[in-house]
């Protein structure tokens, strides 16, 4: 069957200070708040530190007043998680050797955040992912080209062509998305059952 027996969901990491850095980034939004702080506290302030903040959240959570109290970093904050990943690649494009790299967040924020990275050529020992909150996913329809953010469930209609689709387990890390296919291209009309997706 199509839809399962492929489990590609990224496995994620704990943050944690990495050595050799010259120059910390922290990137996250909304739960990934969390992680941040407590990877803030263990960074040494000998090299710089700069933390990136979206207060976009899909769980509702809010760090910024306790990362706002932080001393010895360079906080920058956004009001969507587009806006800080656009600042992120213009960050990393011009960053030196040593430099480490932190995300936390939900899925799909980490996805997108990876592509700006792997844009840039980073190592992946010099980048940390933490997932926090939901695992609702990020969707990619393969007829219309389009992302559909916070899917929960496996059968549901693209807002974008109106297509039913089917959410596959297939993650790709180049879409940073899980792919959706017409839900009813066998036999029209008959779709899967519905059910909520894994998470």
């Amino acid at each position: 069957m199509l839809i399962t027996g492929i489990k590609s969901r990224p496995v994620y990491d704990h943050l944690r200070p990495l050595e050799g850095g010259k120059h910390h980034i922290v990137a996250g939004q909304g739960s990934g708040g969390s992680a941040m702080l407590r990877l803030l506290d263990e960074l040494p302030r000998d090299v710089p530190v700069t933390v990136l903040y979206s207060s976009e959240s899909f769980s509702g959570q809010n760090h910024l007043g306790a990362l706002r109290d932080l001393s010895g970093i360079e906080l920058k904050t956004y009001p969507s998680n587009q806006a800080l990943v656009e600042d992120l690649h213009r960050l990393l494009q011009a960053s030196r050797m040593g430099t480490r790299l932190y995300l936390a967040g939900s899925e799909s924020f980490i996805g997108t955040a990876m592509q700006a990275a792997d844009a840039c050529n980073l190592n992946k020992d010099e980048v940390l992912r933490e997932h926090c909150g939901s695992f609702v996913r990020r969707v990619w329809c393969v007829h219309c080209d389009s992302y559909t953010e916070n899917v929960t469930q496996r059968v549901f209609e693209c807002p974008h062509c109106q297509r039913m689709l089917v959410v596959r387990d297939h993650y790709s890390r180049r879409l940073a998305a899980f792919q959706a296919v017409k839900a009813d291209a066998e036999v029209p009309g008959e779709l899967p059952e519905a059910e909520e997706l894994d998470t």
